[in-house]
């Protein structure tokens, strides 16, 4: 078969093993309590050698059907080039047909897990910006991926090579300082399965695991020493296990240059690839909070056009624990000379950012306060509690205060945002799609109003900014914008 890709074809067979493993795991992640309501389950019929053949069988049905799945999925998926675009081509019944355009490829990744490195082949996604339209992914071999790449312009750049790399250590200090309560988030995704399928397992067996955790709750956990050391605990399983999963995703990453594209390779099991074009990249954001302060890094985020399809959450390009803000920078504006730009235009928020920030915070504490204090009868602790927690965000609102501002220079929009963290968010005028500026009912009064920025990755917002300075924002962003892009055709 001739590798130009002119004619439908189906994936190498090593896709079939792994799209079988994946259908496999989908079945019994599915059949899971099953299996579980038959081995625990009581039954003065079944003997343990009725119970192993009952799982047997189970387990014969669920390969069986994951073999027949992934074989339909596999035989009538084919993809091809044909007049510039990549054809893609799936489905049985409801057959398919997807036709991409090579040049509205805006972002293209791929993903390395364990059992693609075994049989040397990568899961290839094609993302665009349609917002109805599911990425196309491919699982291809080094040959086929290595075709592929110059039929989309990839090995067409003879740039000189530029290679950054993070080490580990960093990722893990980057990680430790990042807000440790997403740590939860990622509890929740582990212990959401589980309570989801409880009632799979019957009533009895149920009611029985909640009067275990009840006894054992009554008897180790009966004051408040010991409740604090409960959730000392569950702090620190949080905080494990985010750093765990931002390392297992970020870790042994390497950043390289080439011309205006940008790739990075990261993941400590599977290594996912994602490369990114220049004019591709919208915005990027630079965190520093009090710990990465200390610690002498930042958090770096290359924002993307949307697309609503897909969840960019862990897509997007996100860089822990470094100091390459400047160096990211310089790639994205092609212009190592941006440190030098003095801004022409600049506004900072009022205090009214502090006190739009502290007053729905002040009504939470007074709420909670009032619950513990005629409710739950707890008056010093109601108090303690509510004070702690109004204190803590008037702080927020302050610091909030401190950091809102946006600065007009040459090539690049730059606006300061962030509670505790400082963000600084880098846009150039070409990427701003509208402006928009919001009053309230105090506008009269104050003379400040809103200023939002839309591009088609995100929405930036700014509040209690003077009129007049807004105005002048505005017009300036807009005629920057139109400039840009007449430069750009």
């Amino acid at each position: 078969m001739k590798n130009d890709f002119s004619s439908p074809r189906r994936m190498s067979a090593g896709a079939f093993v792994i799209i079988a493993m994946k259908t496999f795991k989908e079945l019994a992640g599915a059949f899971f309590f099953i299996f579980v309501s038959i081995l625990f389950t009581p039954s003065e019929q079944n003997s343990f050698s009725g119970t192993l053949i009952k799982i047997a069988i189970a387990s014969g049905v669920i390969i069986s059907l994951s073999l027949l799945a992934a074989f339909l999925k596999y035989y009538y998926r084919k993809y091809h080039i044909k007049d510039d675009k990549l054809i893609f081509t799936h489905g049985i019944a409801f057959r398919q047909t997807t036709s991409i355009p090579l040049e509205k490829i805006h972002n293209l990744r791929t993903k390395k897990g364990l059992l693609y490195q075994v049989l040397d082949m990568r899961g290839v996604t094609f993302d665009t910006l349609a917002n109805d339209q599911k990425d196309v992914e491919l699982i291809l071999n080094e040959s086929d991926w290595l075709m592929l790449l110059s039929h989309v312009g990839e090995s067409e750049i003879t740039a000189k090579e530029e290679i950054w790399r993070v080490s580990n250590s960093n990722i893990i200090k980057g990680a430790l300082c990042q807000n440790h309560l997403k740590g939860f988030s990622v509890l929740a995704a582990c212990l959401t399965p589980v309570f989801n399928n409880l009632n799979e397992l019957g009533s009895d067996t149920t009611d029985r695991i909640f009067d275990y955790i009840d006894t054992g709750a009554s008897e180790y956990l009966s004051s408040a020493g010991q409740w604090l050391c409960f959730f000392a605990v569950v702090y620190i399983i949080v905080v494990v296990l985010l750093t765990a999963r931002i390392m297992l995703r970020y870790g042994n990453m390497a950043i390289t240059i080439i011309g205006e594209k940008l790739t990075m390779s990261s993941g400590i099991l599977s290594r996912y690839t994602c490369r990114l074009s220049r004019d591709k990249a919208t915005i990027i954001t630079i965190k520093q909070n009090p710990l990465e302060k200390i610690a002498g890094c930042k958090t770096i985020t290359i924002g993307q056009a949307s697309n609503a399809s897909e969840t960019k959450q862990w897509n997007e390009i996100r860089i822990y624990g470094s100091n390459l803000d400047e160096k990211v920078i310089d790639w994205w504006l092609d212009d190592s000379t941006h440190a030098n730009e003095q801004p022409f235009l600049s506004a900072k928020s009022g205090k009214g950012v502090a006190v739009r920030k502290f007053i729905p915070n002040l009504l939470v504490a007074a709420v909670v306060t009032y619950v513990l204090i005629h409710f739950v009868e707890i008056v010093s602790l109601g108090v303690l509690i509510g004070s702690v927690y109004a204190c803590l965000a008037g702080i927020r609102a302050v610091m909030a205060w401190k950091h809102s501002r946006i600065a007009l220079n040459k090539s690049y929009i730059k606006v300061n945002l962030g509670n505790i963290a400082k963000i600084s968010n880098y846009m150039r005028y070409c990427d701003i799609e509208s402006v928009e500026i919001k009053c309230s009912p105090f506008t009269r009064f104050t003379h400040r109003v809103s200023l939002r920025l839309y591009t088609n990755a995100e929405t930036i917002s700014m509040y209690s900014l003077k009129i007049n300075s807004v105005v002048r924002l505005r017009n300036l962003i807009l005629s920057q914008a139109e400039r840009d892009t007449l430069n750009n055709q």
